[in-house]
Formats: structure tokens, C-alpha cells, sequence
């Protein structure tokens, strides 16, 4: 049977994707996890895969165009084999979506009392918190979902801000590319409606920069801290969390560490998955694996995030504070590590290679002794790295 390729989610907020190129021909032959085409959504570039061998039976999506995630873009399978019913549907569906996704919009009756309003939960929550009556939203859809742009949307329409009208003279416009537009709107949501709590703690990381050169190889300060985030969240679960409600907070039993990465687009956020399962050489790996191709503008992970690290120490900073990346609780913001005097157990004034690391914490998850006891733990991993290795 012929199997379906799905334009990838890429981020648990986004709705579309747009293709931007197909690497292989109607008809051409592909091979199991073959990348046959690029497509992109806010956050950057990904490659989407075949899930089996065979022939690219059917191209849905031209490239250029955009569609919602998860829907079908293609089909895989054997030569002259029938496409599922559904096919021919999409296939529709493609030729006017652009049309119907501009022209459609799904209003809400105020007075139709028994009108059931389709409105995802993240959406709802945030219209609840932000105290937007539903009837308020309309969405952009095409089948009439509201979603969280659609309630971000008002929550901009009510802000009040002085706007230039026109553009002065001694300006020069920048427009915002997608993965920045994202990257404002995602974290002026947090920072509005999540209520942050700010821990510092420096750390001597004397041994950790002896430890990180010695061996086979070679790690970085951001391979150590990574490292000891994962172990101080498995003592810890209550930090790898998402708050929902009122009444409900996620404990996630995965441990996916996203690291927010710079590139000539934007602030990204490629994630480790599962890190918890890998050594420290399979976690150096990984992070250099995910790093340069996130800079190279494509990701191959999925994932949501559960905790995010923000390391600024290349950049000779003292220390910063980081905003939470929703759905997460916390981020761990660290800074560089530098020659600093310190007083030892006996007073005497010495050097040591001190480094500053702020938490930041949804305070509706967790209070300021939660999140002493996690960056306490991290602190203890990284002035004892031999602990580093051990589980």
C-alpha cells in the first residue's frame, strides 16, 4: 500500500509549513529514509524523509506552496500502485487552498448559544488567562479552528503602543524574517502570561576546565553543562514539567534538551532528544551534530523541547536571565567562565575559574526552593565532574 509524506509539525505551535524543494521527480525511485524533499516552517528548514522504498508516486504540494502540518504532501509506494482514496481529495484540496485559506474565515455567532466553538487547548488557556471572551476570536482556518495566533492576534489589537505611521528619515527598515517573527511572538506570550522566578548561583569550574581537556575528547563547557542539567533533572522531574492549568501541570517522563542556538536567520532551538539515554561522548556528538546543521538552516528533530540551555560565555558575559520557552517550565541561562578571586575555606584570598548561571522558572511549577535545589545540583555535578560520568 502507498504510504503518505506529511508536511513535519517542526514545533508544537506551528500550523504550516511551505515546500521548499523537491529533491526527487514523480516517478523517481527512493530508497528508505531518502530525504525527497525541504520544507520550512518559522522556526527553520527541514528535511522530510521517505518512510519506505519504492517510487515517489505523487506530488500534492508544488514547491513554493504552503499547507497546514500533518497534512499529506506526497505518496511513496510500488510502480502502478493505486493511491489511497483520499489522494485525489488532497490533491483537490491543493489546488484552491491558497484561495481558501485567505478568503475563509470561521466567524462565531454571539448569539447562537449552542454553536460549539473549535478552539485548541493552548489556544483556550490563553484566552482565559488573558481574560478574551471566546466569542471574541475568530480564526483564519479553513475548517475554523482557533489557535493561539488567532488569540495572539487580539492580544495585540488591544496594546496601545506609540506607532510610527511613518517611516523618518534617518531609519532604515529591516523586515522581520519568520523564524524572528516566531521567535518575538512566542516569547513576548511567555513573558506576559508566565509569571518568572530568577535564581543565580556561581560555580568554580576550576575542575571542570581541567576534566572537560583531558581524555580522548575534547568537551565543551556547554557539553558539561548539558550534562549535568540532564542529571539534576532526573533527580529533579518537577523542573522537566509544562504548566496547563489551574488544575494541571505535565511531568514529562523524556528528558529533551533544546539549545538556543544562533544563526544568520534568527534564534533557534534544536533539541537533543532523549538525553538522558546518552553518554557524554554521545552527548558532545549530538550537540555539535545539531548545532552545525541548525546553523546550516535545517533540523532533523522534532521533538519538543522540555528545558532549554542559553550559553552567552562566548561572548565574555557576566551573566543574563533568559526567558522560559513555552511549553517549558524553566531555562538555564549561563555566562563565561573567568579568572575571579574568591576566598577559600581558610579566607585566604585565590584565584579560581569562576562561571554564573541564572535559572529562570515558571513560578506556577515551582518555587524559589525548587529551584535552589536543581541549580544546587547542577553546581555540585560541575565542581565535581568526575561525577559527570557516573548515573
Amino acid at each position: 500500500m502507498a504510504v503518505k509524506l506529511v508536511m513535519p509539525q517542526g514545533g508544537q505551535d506551528m500550523t504550516t509549513g511551505r515546500i521548499v524543494r523537491w529533491l526527487k521527480e514523480e516517478g523517481e525511485s527512493v530508497e528508505r529514509g531518502e530525504v525527497v524533499c525541504e520544507v520550512e516552517t518559522e522556526k527553520a528548514v527541514f528535511e522530510v524523509s521517505s518512510p519506505r522504498e519504492g517510487i515517489l508516486l505523487k506530488i500534492l504540494v508544488d514547491e513554493g506552496q504552503e499547507v497546514e502540518i500533518l497534512s499529506t504532501i506526497g505518496y511513496v509506494g510500488e510502480e502502478g500502485e493505486e493511491l489511497q482514496t483520499e489522494a485525489k481529495k488532497d490533491s483537490d484540496e491543493k489546488i484552491d487552498s491558497g484561495q481558501a485559506q485567505k478568503s475563509l474565515k470561521a466567524i462565531t455567532s454571539k448569539t447562537a448559544e449552542s454553536a460549539k466553538i473549535k478552539i485548541s487547548p493552548k489556544a483556550r488557556k490563553l484566552a482565559r488567562d488573558n481574560r478574551i471572551p471566546l466569542d471574541e476570536l475568530e480564526s483564519v482556518r479553513e475548517d475554523g479552528k482557533i489557535t493561539t495566533e488567532d488569540v495572539i492576534r487580539v492580544l495585540e489589537s488591544r496594546k496601545s503602543p506609540e506607532v510610527l505611521t511613518e517611516v523618518p528619515e534617518n531609519a532604515e527598515v529591516h523586515t522581520l524574517q519568520p523564524i524572528r517573527k516566531a521567535t518575538a511572538r512566542r516569547l513576548s506570550v511567555s513573558w506576559e502570561s508566565t509569571p518568572h522566578i530568577f535564581l543565580t548561583r556561581s560555580v568554580d569550574m576550576s575542575r571542570a576546565e581541567v576534566f572537560r581537556k583531558e581524555g580522548p575528547v575534547k568537551f565543551s563547557v556547554t557539553d558539561l553543562v548539558i550534562r549535568a542539567c540532564v542529571l539534576a533533572l532526573e533527580k529533579n522531574p518537577d523542573i522537566n514539567a509544562s504548566y496547563v492549568d489551574e488544575a494541571t501541570i505535565y511531568i514529562w517522563e523524556d528528558i529533551h534538551i533544546g539549545l538556543a542556538v544562533n544563526t544568520p536567520k534568527g534564534l533557534l532551538v534544536p533539541v537533543i532528544e532523549n538525553a538522558d539515554k546518552l553518554s557524554m561522548e554521545q552527548l558532545s556528538t549530538e550537540r555539535k551534530r545539531i548545532v552545525e546543521k541548525t546553523v546550516a538552516g535545517k533540523q532533523d528533530t522534532t521533538k519538543p523541547s522540555r528545558f532549554t540551555i542559553s550559553n552567552l560565555g562566548m561572548y565574555g558575559v557576566d551573566s543574563f536571565t533568559a526567558v522560559i520557552n513555552p511549553p517549558e517550565a524553566a531555562i538555564l541561562a549561563v555566562s563565561s567562565v573567568q579568572n575571579k578571586p574568591v576566598a577559600d575555606e581558610d579566607g585566604q584570598i585565590i584565584v579560581r575559574q569562576m562561571m554564573n548561571m541564572t535559572l529562570s522558572l515558571d513560578h506556577r511549577v515551582g518555587d524559589g526552593v525548587l529551584a535552589a535545589e536543581f541549580t544546587n545540583d547542577i553546581k555540585r555535578l560541575l565542581e565535581e565532574p568526575a561525577l559527570l560520568k557516573e548515573r
